[in-house]
């Protein structure tokens, strides 16, 4: 295969190889044998179309696919978003990821050598879109985020719908990439310190997770003998989590433990204390790390999560 800038010449074969693989394309993008028309006359610095063809063609076409570098913004960014289709006969046989590997060095070449110089490059999936999203993986892309209700497509049901996708992005400095590469992700803990039974700093501990997006380690789960448990699930945890329990002086050694077991530096770890509304602010705690004392009674409410959270998530060790 090569891969070239999209022509004139390109239009006939492009039309054709699209509706050949419109009921395959159809489930996941919108099929118009035309756009490409309108594409060839949108071409400039901030966007441009790439066409991987077929060196060696079968059937009436040699167009494997297409591939749009759009939304290009310079600056202190240099960032663009990529969209592509991949066409029969040619789809499943590796020309297309071989082309897309192509279109990467393109982009990411200095300007200077013929390319666009960006420094990072996105593109959405949807969910089930197991093939495309694999693609992106083999190329050392990573999932950055997911965006509920993104884009107005077709459906399973074949019914236009604002669409679910997952976003994943690669950087220039990690091109070429390496094929199904673990994410690195910073770990987030914190430790919620409440009295025994107190329902409200369970509660509070339970929105944190959830706000943070990390999971709730509880002692109200694994018992107070089970803090061994307790710190080999925060252990094997990619993204940390929220820890909670009632603890006192006497256990600062089995956390400090637990916490540099899991490759965290204590001193680094907020501890949110929390205290009904008719008590007094509690003193003492762990104190090994940043302290927080929180009113657990009825006026906490959402914000005062997302603000707990918000110093959380920006104190977490990198």
């Amino acid at each position: 295969m090569r891969v070239a800038p999209v022509h004139e010449a390109d239009l006939g074969p492009y039309r054709r190889a699209v509706e050949q693989s419109r009921a395959r394309v159809a489930r996941w993008n919108p099929v118009d044998p035309d756009d490409l028309a309108r594409a060839l006359k949108l071409q400039s610095r901030g966007r441009r179309t790439f066409i991987i063809h077929a060196l060696n063609p079968e059937g009436d076409h040699d167009i494997v696919g297409r591939v749009n570098i759009s939304d290009v913004v310079r600056g202190r960014f240099e960032s663009a978003a990529m969209g592509y289709d991949s066409y029969d006969p040619y789809a499943g046989r590796g020309l297309f990821a071989d082309g897309l590997r192509q279109v990467l060095n393109l982009i990411f070449a200095p300007d200077s050598a013929g390319g666009m110089g960006l420094h990072r490059v996105q593109a959405a999936v949807q969910p089930g879109n197991v093939r495309s999203a694999g693609l992106l993986r083999s190329l050392g892309f990573r999932r950055e985020g997911f965006s509920p209700r993104m884009l107005w497509l077709p459906d399973p049901s074949g019914n236009d719908a604002w669409c679910d996708h997952d976003s994943y992005a690669l950087l220039a400095d990690e091109w070429p990439g390496q094929p199904y590469r673990t994410p690195q992700r910073r770990k987030v803990v914190a430790l919620v310190n409440g009295a025994p039974g107190c329902g409200a700093a369970t509660a509070l501990a339970r929105q944190l997770s959830a706000e943070l997006a990390i999971p709730l380690f509880s002692t109200d789960v694994t018992g107070e003998g089970g803090s061994g448990t307790l710190w080999a699930l925060l252990a094997d945890s990619p993204v940390g989590g929220v820890v909670a329990g009632c603890f006192g002086q006497e256990d600062a050694r089995s956390v400090v433990e637990g916490l540099r077991r899991c490759g965290v530096d204590p001193a680094t770890v907020p501890e949110i204390r929390c205290f009904p509304a008719e008590a007094q602010v509690p003193s003492g705690g762990l104190g090994l790390g940043p302290k927080m004392a929180v009113d657990v009674g009825p006026d906490l409410g959402p914000g005062d999560v997302v603000r707990i959270a918000l110093d959380v998530a920006q104190g977490a060790p990198r």
